[in-house]
Order: structure tokens, then C-alpha cells, then sequence
């Protein structure tokens, strides 16, 4: 089985659950606010041999407006079965998890973008480390490093050694409350499609798996 439980951690301690799923990389909306451990027993009668969330669905709405930016709150998931955790932000109007639904935005990030201050040492996330930035600001400072293509970039490409390893990939959103991340750049990444075609020069495009992934997130 692909579906296993993710775990919502919200700042004032408050836990949430919902479900995830290991065939599509995305943790799913509603959230459950109770969690039925192994050996305990389902509403069903059956033994719960997998965590999982149970109790009534908490209310949602994917169609309400996005509560406003300042409103959002970040909290962190946790997925099993190997515990990988991440911060993503809670919509309170809608009762949702708006995203990222999955840890592996971490990577996606690290190959397409880097961060650019702008004159007052706001840092912008832009395509292709270059600006624009995402929210359309025009940052004119140095990069701040977060850019590694992964070695998908380089296939069919010659090189005179190995491919260089990537370093760990950061998790930008939990930077969401820090005074010099640009919000808007975060939330624009997450809820707006990338360009069709990146400027040129530009390297290759990553495999498609993320596109699908991004899509069954916003859907």
C-alpha cells in the first residue's frame, strides 16, 4: 500500500492528521483530528495495523479565497514511513493544507531557483538563479548559493569528471517567518505554474514527474 499518515504540527502544539501518499509524493486535504495508533481499533472493528487518521473530517473548502498573507500559518509535516519532515502553510479560511504537500519541493527548488537580495537585503526566489524573481521584483544582488542543478540537467552532456554531488537541499519554507524572505516569492512559487520555457541560455528541463506532482497538489 502507497497511503501512509502525515503528520500536521501546528505552533501552539496543536497535531492534525491527514493522509499521504507514497505513489503521487503528495500529502492529501481533508485533516482528521484524531489518529488511530498500530494494535488500537478502527471505528470499523478492525485492527489498525497502519497508523492512520480517523474521527470526522475537519471542514474545508478548496474553492474559498486564500486567507491574506499575513494570515497564513506555518506549520511543519511529517510523513511516514520514514518521517521526513517539512513546513507548509495552513489556510484558516479554507481549513486546508495549501502546500507544499511534499518534501521533495526541497530538491525541486535547489535545481530551478536561487536566492537574490534586492537593495534592501530582501531575499528573492528566482528561475534559473536569475531575476525577475517570482513575486516580479528585480533583485541586483548577489546569489546566495541555494542553485544546484541535479545531475538530470547534465545527461547527454560531456564532462571531464564525475558530476559534482548536490549538498543538502534547504527547506525554504521554513524561512516563511524570517524578516528578509520575500513571502510573496514563496507563495507565488507555490500557487502559480512555472514558465513554459526558461530564458535563454538555459540548461534542461528536470523530468516531468515534478510537473504532475505540482498539478495533483493545486487540483
Amino acid at each position: 500500500m502507497g497511503t501512509w499518515l502525515a503528520t500536521i504540527r501546528f505552533p501552539d502544539g496543536t497535531e492534525r492528521y491527514a493522509h499521504y501518499s507514497t505513489v503521487v509524493e503528495s500529502t492529501y486535504n481533508p485533516l482528521y483530528p484524531e489518529v488511530c495508533r498500530i494494535g488500537g481499533i478502527l471505528p470499523s472493528g478492525d485492527e489498525c495495523h497502519r497508523d492512520e487518521p480517523v474521527g470526522e473530517p475537519l471542514p474545508y473548502d478548496r474553492d474559498a479565497p486564500l486567507s491574506p498573507i499575513g494570515e497564513l500559518v506555518l506549520v511543519a509535516v511529517a510523513h511516514q514511513p520514514d518521517d521526513d519532515v517539512w513546513h507548509a502553510l495552513y489556510c484558516p479560511g479554507g481549513g486546508r493544507l495549501v502546500g507544499p504537500l511534499s518534501g521533495h519541493y526541497r530538491y525541486r527548488m535547489q535545481e530551478e531557483y536561487d536566492l537574490i537580495r534586492d537593495g534592501d537585503g530582501v531575499r528573492h526566489l528566482c528561475h534559473w538563479a536569475r531575476p525577475p524573481a517570482v513575486c516580479g521584483a528585480e533583485p541586483a544582488g548577489e546569489r546566495l548559493g541555494l542553485y544546484f542543478p541535479s545531475v538530470g540537467v547534465y545527461w547527454g552532456a560531456e564532462t571531464d569528471g564525475p558530476y559534482p554531488e548536490s549538498p543538502p537541499a534547504p527547506d525554504m519554507f521554513a524561512e516563511w517567518n524570517a524578516p528578509d524572505i520575500c513571502r510573496p516569492c514563496l507563495l507565488t512559487w507555490l500557487l502559480e505554474p512555472d514558465p513554459a520555457v526558461a530564458p535563454e541560455p538555459q540548461p534542461e528541463q528536470p523530468s516531468t514527474w515534478w510537473t504532475r506532482v505540482k498539478r495533483a497538489w493545486q487540483g
